[in-house]
């Protein structure tokens, strides 16, 4: 096949019999690939283009250089990624497994072969007779997908660019065989992504994105998530040019942890990381063989200690077969309530109890919500002098209103303020002389809701209408995009607390943000202090929550035991 000629499933056809064809009221968008077998990420990106009226997929490019030497995956990690497909739940392993692209393109779309050439520079760039070729196809985007990049003259030829999602720091390296592998290698707390607009030469390129997320405990899950986040990523940009909506460069301290820049694997890095998971497994059987386990348990103090556990700190304790956590206290009558997650063990799913602290001492009161469904973050709020809740209900795919009738032990629904999305750790306040609702939507994979925080806004709390955030996800990273809790300060201040994540260490500590800008069109939070566990001087110690009204301050905190 030439430069000039295209293939669809309808026959070949010249370039300019199929220019004009194209509906200008969308985006045309091309595909560069390096080969039709591709992974089924990429043919979820083509089914949404599809179905997406915004759009249409203008070509499938096939990029050719016969010089360029294709890396493979060595020996163990071939044996290693063989032993870990098996781990892997279905849908992460459909989105490593390869099939032909052209399955999924809507029917005629044409595929173009571009042949690339190397530069002086080491720079693969594509031929001049290929470029004419392209031109008349008047792209808004070409995304180049799970291969080198290509530089030149392609640069400029879409309207919008050429865009790249790079899943390391290995950006100009063809290392897609290895996506996802050093992070778990070197335990980081975050796995990065970035999506790039491509420049003539790498000097020029321009970041137009970058998200992080919680590194997997292994290699392929690690990568499945590398790639469906890469994919979102493509699909957010796409909708914002869509919408003629400028999307701000990512500011840089959410991006607290890269992808490490490392040369490419070799086979003992493959031996190293077969050893280092092996010591982790048997870590990990190892407590299990001991019946060890981390447990929750709630921690209250005076208002100004930061949690440190004195004998002026309070604990709730949970019993036997239960643990405690993700406390809200509210103070009523000068008498703190803490309301928190009580979760059975033998259950498997957690109730919304409430305590409360006299002479000293916890007294329990009882479970307030017991539900067919898991209920945790029991996040407690005042309007119109009546208490509200609004509980973690994600396994009932919504998000509840609760108004309490008889206070603290009855509550009956009020509202479902949203339905169909798996959501946690809700917080609903007045802001600004609107009522906003902060919330954390998994929308990758059904597997994290620590990596975006989203906003919405409404004229009342009980609202079923509540209006996105123009710029939601408004934090995307783990670092900080998991609700925590909040501080209403005397000045009306809000502190929005945050959990921090870390390689297998899910409450690694809490951040407590402080909210400075919130309009439906801008969010500007500045960070603050960080509380660590260190205060408990044991092992795996976490904390992933922080609360305070009325004079006292909660939290929860965990430990091996």
């Amino acid at each position: 096949m030439t430069a000039r000629t295209i293939e669809t499933s309808q026959g070949r056809h010249g370039l300019d019999t199929l220019s004009g064809g194209y509906d200008m009221d969308r985006k045309n968008i091309a595909l560069l690939v390096n080969a039709v077998d591709q992974a089924g990420w990429m043919h979820d990106l083509v089914k949404w283009l599809s179905q997406d009226a915004r759009f249409q997929i203008a070509a499938l490019i096939l990029a050719r250089n016969d010089q360029a030497v294709v890396p493979r995956t060595r020996y163990p990690l071939m044996a290693v990624a063989r032993l870990e497909n098996r781990m892997l739940d279905p849908k992460h392993r459909v989105q490593l497994e390869t099939r032909d692209l052209r399955r999924s393109l809507p029917a005629g779309t044409p595929l173009i072969e571009l042949p690339l050439d190397v530069s002086e520079g080491s720079l693969l760039v594509p031929r001049d007779e290929a470029m004419r070729d392209l031109a008349t196809l008047r792209l808004d985007v070409i995304l180049a997908l799970g291969l080198p990049a290509v530089r030149g003259r392609l640069a400029a030829l879409p309207a919008h660019g050429v865009w790249m999602p790079v899943h390391s720091e290995l950006k100009n390296r063809a290392d897609a065989a290895h996506i996802g592998f050093w992070e778990v290698y070197e335990r980081a707390d975050h796995t990065t992504v970035r999506l790039w607009r491509l420049g003539a030469t790498e000097e020029a390129d321009a970041l137009l994105d970058s998200r992080s997320f919680n590194t997997e405990m292994f290699w392929l899950k690690n990568r499945a998530r590398s790639l469906s986040l890469g994919k979102l990523m493509v699909c957010d940009m796409l909708s914002a040019v869509a919408s003629a909506e400028s999307r701000a460069r990512r500011d840089a301290t959410l991006d607290i942890c890269t992808a490490l820049a490392r040369p490419q694997p070799a086979q003992w890095d493959g031996a190293a990381y077969v050893a280092r998971q092996a010591w982790l497994a048997c870590g990990l059987l190892v407590r299990r063989a001991m019946r060890r386990n981390i447990r929750w348990r709630i921690g209250m103090c005076p208002t100004g200690q930061q949690g440190v556990i004195t004998s002026n700190t309070a604990v709730l304790v949970p019993p036997k077969g239960r643990f405690f956590a993700d406390p809200f206290v509210y103070t009523r009558n000068s008498q703190p309530f803490i309301f928190f997650e009580d979760y059975y063990f033998g259950e498997r799913k957690g109730k919304i109890s409430v305590a409360t602290h006299v002479d000293g001492e916890f007294q329990f009161l009882g479970v307030v919500l017991d539900l067919p469904y898991h209920l945790s973050f029991p996040y407690v709020f005042e309007h119109g002098k009546t208490a509200y809740m609004v509980p973690e209900t994600s396994g009932n795919r919504t998000i509840e209103l609760w108004r309490c009738v008889e206070f603290p032990l009855k509550w009956e629904l009020h509202a479902t303020l949203m339905k169909g999305l798996s959501a946690v750790d809700t917080i609903v306040f007045p802001h600004g002389g609107r009522w906003w609702l902060f919330t954390n939507v998994d929308r990758t994979d059904g597997q994290s809701h620590c990596d975006e925080l989203f906003a919405f806004y409404a004229d009342r709390p009980d609202s079923t209408d509540w209006q996105p955030h123009a710029r939601n996800p408004i934090i995307d990273s783990p670092a900080k995009a998991r609700n925590a809790g909040m501080v209403v300060n005397p000045d009306g201040g809000v502190i929005r607390c945050a959990q921090t994540q870390g390689f297998l260490h899910y409450g690694k500590g809490v951040s407590l943000n402080r909210i400075e800008e919130l309009t439906p069109d801008t969010y500007r939070e500045t960070g603050g202090p960080v509380h660590y566990p260190d205060f408990l001087h044991k092992p795996f110690a976490s904390m992933h929550h922080w609360h305070h009204h009325g004079g006292h301050t909660v939290f929860d905190f965990a430990f091996m035991e």
